[in-house]
């Protein structure tokens, strides 16, 4: 564990640190909207884990652990990238779904 994969390594749970931050922030943010939720949100969380926490054990192999430890710190960054790019819009069209029937209906009742 020397040289570059050592670098490698702490730039994946740095990927991996500042992940979290931000998708528990969305999710404290948007916690009475869970539901309509879009699966950019949650999707490279369940793959990055996956990959990260059950391929690499049915392999068995140093090779493939760092392998999957790359591909599941590149997932993590497309997540961020999504998460980020959805808090920072005004809509959060990425993240949430659009209104779902009863909303609507309620906005016509008020008109």
């Amino acid at each position: 564990m020397t040289g570059a994969w050592l670098i490698v390594k702490w730039v994946g749970i740095a990927v991996d640190a500042f992940y979290l931050v931000p998708i528990v922030a969305a999710m404290w943010r948007f916690r009475r909207k869970l539901a309509r939720m879009r699966s950019g949100f949650y999707l490279p969380v369940v793959l990055g884990s996956f990959v990260s926490a059950v391929v690499r054990f049915i392999f068995d192999d140093v090779v493939v652990m760092r392998v999957c430890f790359v591909v599941a710190s590149a997932t993590y960054i497309v997540g961020l990238v999504i998460l980020v790019r959805g808090l920072l819009q005004a809509d959060h069209a990425v993240l949430l779904k659009a209104g779902d029937a009863e909303e609507q209906i309620q906005s016509l009742k008020l008109s």
